[in-house]
């Protein structure tokens, strides 16, 4: 609320309350008597220094003394009839400033009486019905009718009421009117809301009231129809806001109903393409969203070869404008082109290339219905990738990883592809972008289309070293679901491990998971690796084994990780290595608490083999 003093002088306190936009839209600020101190005690939480005060006698706050004999606040009274006369002696002109703040106080108190509340609503009331009145004034009362509401939800329907009759006055103003629906959507007072009340003021001059009404356009029972062709031909209002609220409401229609007529759909899909080129960034980034949106709609409404056609068309259409010179337009390219869920191989495998296949030159697809562009050739979509992972902005590279991410499982070829970008942006500056890249390389780890290259490997080992956490920790969970088609790539990730845990022991339970995992699901290449560390792990001459040796720890975990899956090699496995793992076995089982299957099944394990050693 701000900062409170109290000055005392004359059995009078002066109550300096430093301005603030309160949540109702006004300032609250005054130096007030007594009267609206005593209310501010009540609805402010304030400390109050006893010693600055003359007196401590209770008859300095009359807010603060028990009720009187008739059930009510000898304070609440006092407010009431300052506030009530104060409306009354100026009827014709707004409520003063006074006015307002006494009223105020009233409201705020959850204690206030229902007769009490009762009357300013009726003087309220009154007060907004007067003709004479400003918007300004009218949008102060509403705002104090909706508090009323909320403070007091019994007379919730009293205040919908006043505010409704008030919507239907003729002398209500297009903004006044705006205020007063806004008032009661956030009441759900939605019986007030139909396709009247919208055309008759979406198309009224009032810039500010239509952008409001189009952005809760679903707040209105409107036939579908009507609304698809009211937004589409706001798309060409001279003001950009309203072009850009205009495609955002086709993009949310679209969203959530299912429109029979395709040519409908396809005049807002070539409509939303013309606004790609607007002179406004804001109305490119909503032209995006509504290609988008219309875009699957037709994909949707059509059979399995134009499906595969529309789909392809959308895409090159999104890839069209990653080179815009918004950051803003190129984020919201990317991010639509991730949602695309059907595009053809050849041109995915574009977006990574700057050549086009033969096939692929001689393509075009739809695009504007106009002299100028009615081609839209697939060469648009050449490098598209490149250049989004390139971008000096992070913002861009990182929703770039996060478009590849979701794309990825569309192609294994694109896959393969898309693992040489993915691994050179892990060297980013920024730590977003790190993070997404190794995000969408766990992705294509869940859908099988991770295959790396030991040239790949190299690099993404360093990033289990790295100096942040949540980067090592993603690093572990590619490792972890990564498949290693030869002994080269599994030493070399093992090797990362190791140094992981060397360096940041912090990282221990995490790693060891990782290790069991890696171990189980490569059983043949763990003898081989624990044949040839043996002598790592068993203890010095003098019978002493370092429980701190990272290297031989890390060797056990795997060392006893391969059994449990290929029961055909136990006796590969030397038994004298499980007796070495119960000495880490408390360790080791907590480094396997994210499956408390394995845990179960790998303890009583050791402890078998360590009986069949003795």
């Amino acid at each position: 609320m701000g900062n409170l003093t109290i000055k005392i002088s004359n059995q009078k306190a002066i109550v300096n309350l430093y301005p603030r936009r309160s949540k109702t839209g006004y300032f609250l600020s005054a130096d007030f008597g007594l009267l609206v101190f005593g209310s501010l005690l009540n609805g402010l939480n304030c400390t109050l220094d006893r010693r600055t005060l003359p007196c401590e006698s209770p008859s300095y706050f009359p807010a603060l003394q028990p009720p009187s004999n008739a059930g009510s606040f000898p304070m609440e009274n006092q407010l009431l009839t300052e506030f009530e006369n104060a409306a009354a002696n100026i009827p014709d002109s707004p409520l003063p400033l006074r006015a307002i703040n006494f009223v105020l106080s009233l409201v705020s108190n959850p204690s206030t009486t229902d007769s009490s509340l009762a009357a300013i609503l009726k003087t309220l009331t009154q007060s907004l019905q007067n003709p004479n009145h400003r918007h300004s004034h009218h949008r102060a009362i509403l705002s104090i009718l909706h508090l009323l509401a909320r403070r007091h939800p019994h007379r919730r329907k009293d205040v919908i009421n006043s505010i409704q009759s008030f919507s239907l006055l003729p002398s209500t103003s297009t903004r006044s009117y705006a205020e007063a629906l806004s008032a009661l959507l956030s009441l759900s007072a939605t019986d007030a809301f139909n396709e009247p009340e919208f055309l008759s003021l979406v198309f009224r001059p009032c810039v500010s009231v239509r952008i409001w009404l189009l952005r809760n356009a679903n707040s209105f029972a409107m036939r579908p129809s009507v609304l698809f062709t009211v937004l589409f031909g706001l798309t060409k209002d001279p003001y950009p806001n309203m072009r850009s609220a205009a495609l955002d409401g086709l993009s949310g229609l679209c969203k959530c109903i299912v429109v029979e007529d395709k040519s409908l759909i396809q005049g807002c899909y070539f409509r939303a393409v013309e606004l790609l080129f607007d002179t406004e960034d804001t109305v490119r980034c909503s032209a995006i969203c509504a290609v988008s949106e219309c875009g699957h709609s037709l994909v949707a409404a059509n059979h399995e070869k134009s499906r595969s056609d529309w789909s392809d068309t959308l895409f090159v259409q999104l890839c069209s404008m990653v080179r815009d010179m918004s950051v803003k337009v190129r984020i919201q390219a990317f991010n639509s082109l991730g949602n695309v869920e059907l595009v053809s191989k050849d041109l995915l495998l574009l977006t990574l290339s700057k050549k086009a296949s033969p096939a692929m030159k001689e393509k075009n697809f739809p695009g504007q219905f106009t002299t100028k562009s009615s081609k839209l050739p697939a060469s648009s979509a050449a490098f598209a990738f490149v250049n989004g992972l390139e971008d000096e902005f992070y913002e861009v590279r990182s929703s770039a990883c996060r478009a590849l991410q979701r794309l990825t499982i569309l192609s294994a070829d694109f896959a393969g592809e898309a693992i040489d970008l993915l691994v050179d942006v892990l060297n980013d500056d920024s730590l977003d972008v790190r993070l997404q890249a190794l995000e969408a390389m766990h992705s294509m780890g869940m859908f099988d289309c991770l295959k790396v290259q030991e040239a790949h490997l190299k690099l993404f080992v360093s990033t289990l070293v790295d100096n942040d956490n949540l980067i090592r920790s993603a690093a572990r969970r590619v490792v972890k679901i990564t498949k290693l088609r030869t002994l080269t790539l599994f030493k070399m990730c093992i090797d990362g491990l190791v140094k992981n845990l060397e360096l940041y022991p912090q990282d221990e339970a995490d790693v060891f998971s990782v290790l069991f995992s890696l171990g189980k699901k490569h059983g043949k290449f763990v003898v081989n690796v624990i044949h040839g560390v043996s002598n790592l792990i068993e203890p010095s001459l003098g019978g002493k084994w370092s429980l701190d040796n990272a290297r031989a720890s890390s060797f056990m975990v795997l060392a006893i990780s391969a059994p449990v899956s290929l029961e055909r090699r136990i006796c590969s496995i030397q038994p004298v290595m499980f007796s070495y793992a119960v000495t880490i076995l408390g360790r080791i089982s907590h480094g396997l608490t994210d499956n408390s299957s394995k845990r179960k099944s790998v303890v009583p394990h050791i402890l078998r083999k360590v009986m069949r050693t003795c």
